[in-house]
């Protein structure tokens, strides 16, 4: 089911039983697995990969070099980054993105960052709130700003 004011661009993969509900943006290249949900609001930058089972809840941002694996849970307004040092002037410069990986099965509580270049451990928990600056290894628990292993 995409919701009709859901844009979704050219090149987009959506697996079988994918939510895609209203006033989403799918860009161009990114591939969603099956039986996802993406909430109200949710922008999935280009080139996104997120796997199967995956839970985006509404208004987050996942911006290019960002990848989920399987059964991912992402709470409201979670937002990535992919660049550690943007600028108003200028160009973008691809080359400078980092890639963030958010490894099966872990879950980030709502209002949390995640800066870019970074990995959310398998079955990790992030606290809501947190700003994430470091790689959580598996089966972990952070929280706070900067998150801190719990």
């Amino acid at each position: 089911m995409i919701h009709p004011s859901a844009i979704i661009d050219n090149d987009v993969k959506i697996g079988k039983g994918t939510k895609i509900w209203a006033f989403s943006h799918i860009s161009s290249g990114a591939s969603i697995g099956k039986n996802c949900v993406i909430g109200e609001g949710v922008h999935i930058g280009v080139n996104v990969f997120i796997g199967d089972n995956c839970k985006i809840q509404n208004h987050s941002l996942l911006y290019e070099g960002v990848t989920l694996e399987d059964n991912v849970f992402l709470g409201p307004n979670t937002i990535t980054t992919n660049d550690l040092y943007p600028k108003s002037q200028g160009e973008w410069v691809r080359e400078n993105f980092k890639k963030t990986l958010f490894k099966k099965g872990c879950s980030i509580g709502a209002n949390s960052t995640i800066i870019c270049g970074i990995t959310i451990g398998k079955d990790c928990l992030i606290g809501a709130g947190s700003v994430v600056t470091k790689s959580i290894p598996n089966n972990s628990k952070a929280f706070g700003n900067p998150a801190k292993i719990k």
